[in-house]
């Protein structure tokens, strides 16, 4: 006997049909006719046919369990889930012994707990049941420890398969179903089951696409990543497990993996969603000319998906197309006026494009819908900064300057401000503690090599700024403070310097020329 695959059940066997003692073999003949052409017509796919027997059947035997599982059977395929659960539970009361009704309610529930949550408790309800009445029910026992796996109760879940037949517990579904349990407890033998599994010579993809949700309570994608992988090799696929497989790609930095396995999924599925995580692989692999392709596709599909139009704003920002990101986030905000990472990037696009007045009132919404996060706050001073609000940045800024996550930046700013305002020591303080936060940032060593330039101290200034280019050689603020220094202390080198500057403005400039270039070709 092997474990059934989630579908309904539609045999029903003569011999538990309810027909009284009393009645005569001719009736029991009628009952048995009526219940083969149900079959056949139900074979066939003849679903007009089977209803048509069905309700026949059932106007000269009302009270007939066989008739009314048969009904219940054609009412889920017809989706009117409560009539098919109203004839199953009609069928249980007539005949509780009987395994069938038991079985299509359970599945019955399990296709609607997709929907409806809850569905998986009463499915479980309905297999207990089952079980009491028959204890070694193969399908009652699977199909509970599924439920219970899908749920994340996996102790409870391998009891239950510790209850199946040797024989049964050696096929694909139950293998999948254990070695989501192992896993979750942490028992290392679920690389075994893992192994065993992938190289049974049944296995399909729908053994493993049930088993998926119970993974989401297992921690880390070691065990769910070597299953995947390995059917992925034998061919053994479909759009559900190259979805979950990328993601894992996606968590492990496999970005170049994870495009591939993406392409082929769109291959068959060139949904939105597929074709913004390609967007997203493309884009982490960086491959941006690639990553707007996929976007501007799954745009056309959506126009009016803001997280469409946010993604693509994203990657133009990292390819310092400021006017395409601006207009992609405008939307973006548009759709999703409440989102706070739409909000802040629609703030951070207003202050890529110098636009940092337009900047402020996305900033502070994102403040106000996100207010225990300190980068919220961090780019609200920035803002007010270079809107020249720099009693309100100083604000800010300060405010989360202790904090881990801003204190480097938000250091390196004060110092800007305080030098701008002439307190020249104090502006040193908040440099140096913004270097020894990160001693690789690049834009706070250019800050130093200019707070030491305005104190004479050149060559230590030549040293910073050096720095500050060797962690970043195009850094625009260093280039720009090297240059000046060179032109102070008439250094020969200036004219060589001031060409680099030159040659750096009008890369700034050109990168945006290329942008129309770049999505002109949309993968298809």
């Amino acid at each position: 006997m092997t474990v059934a695959r989630l579908s309904l059940h539609v045999v029903w066997l003569l011999c538990v049909l309810c027909v009284p003692e009393r009645a005569a073999s001719a009736p029991r003949q009628d009952a048995a006719a009526a219940a083969q052409q149900i079959q056949a017509a139900l074979a066939r796919g003849d679903m007009d046919g089977a209803r048509i027997a069905v309700e026949a059947a059932l106007r000269a035997e009302p009270g007939n369990p066989a008739f009314l599982n048969f009904a219940g059977v054609i009412a889920a395929q017809r989706g009117e889930f409560a009539a098919a659960e109203a004839h199953f539970r009609d069928a249980i009361r007539l005949a509780p012994r009987a395994v069938p009704p038991y079985e299509n309610l359970g599945r019955l529930y399990q296709l609607r707990s997709i929907e409806d949550p809850a569905a998986r408790a009463r499915a479980l309800d309905v297999y207990a049941a089952l079980l009491a009445v028959v204890p070694d029910s193969v399908e009652g026992l699977f199909q509970s420890a599924l439920l219970r796996a899908q749920g994340g109760e996996f102790a409870a879940s391998q009891a239950l398969l510790q209850r199946l037949p040797p024989e049964v517990r050696g096929r694909p579904q139950a293998l999948a179903v254990a070695a989501a349990n192992l896993a979750g407890l942490g028992d290392g033998r679920s690389g075994d089951v893992v192994d065993a599994l992938t190289r049974h010579p049944d296995v399909v993809p729908e053994d493993v696409l049930a088993v998926l949700p119970a993974f989401d309570h297992v921690r880390g994608d070691e065990v769910l990543g070597r299953m995947l992988a390995s059917l992925d090799r034998r061919g053994v696929v479909a759009p559900g497990i190259l979805r979950r497989l990328a993601a894992i790609q996606m968590r492990a930095g496999q970005f170049a993996d994870a495009r591939g396995t993406l392409e082929r999924l769109a291959s068959v599925e060139p949904t939105v969603a597929v074709l913004s995580d390609l967007g997203r692989a493309a884009a982490k692999a960086g491959d941006h000319r690639a990553a707007l392709g996929y976007l501007a596709r799954a745009r056309s599909l959506e126009p009016e998906n803001a997280s469409v139009h946010f993604l693509f704003g994203v990657v133009c920002m990292e390819l310092d197309l400021a006017a395409e990101a601006y207009e992609s986030m405008k939307k973006a905000v548009s759709l999703d006026p409440e989102n706070p990472a739409v909000n802040y990037m629609m703030g951070a696009v207003s202050l890529h494009r110098h636009e940092s007045s337009e900047a402020v009132p996305y900033f502070e919404k994102y403040v106000r819908l996100q207010p225990d996060d300190p980068r919220g706050r961090f780019a609200l001073g920035v803002a007010r900064f270079y809107s020249n609000d720099f009693d309100g940045a100083e604000r800010d800024l300060a405010a989360i300057a202790g904090q881990p996550v801003t204190a480097a930046g938000a250091n390196y700013f004060l110092a800007r401000i305080t030098r701008q305002a002439g307190r020249l020591e104090e502006a040193r303080r908040y440099v140096d503690r913004s270097i020894q936060v990160v001693p690789r940032y690049a834009d706070a060593w250019a800050e130093l090599g200019l707070l030491q330039t305005r104190a004479g101290q050149f060559r230590e200034a030549e040293a910073s700024l050096e720095k500050a280019l060797s962690l970043d050689a195009e850094n625009y603020q260093a280039t720009v403070n090297l240059t000046a220094l060179y032109q102070r202390t008439r250094d020969p080198r200036r004219e060589a310097q001031a060409e680099r500057l030159a040659a750096l403005q009008k890369k700034r400039e050109e990168r945006a020329q290329d942008f129309l270039r770049m999505i002109e070709v949309v993968p298809q």
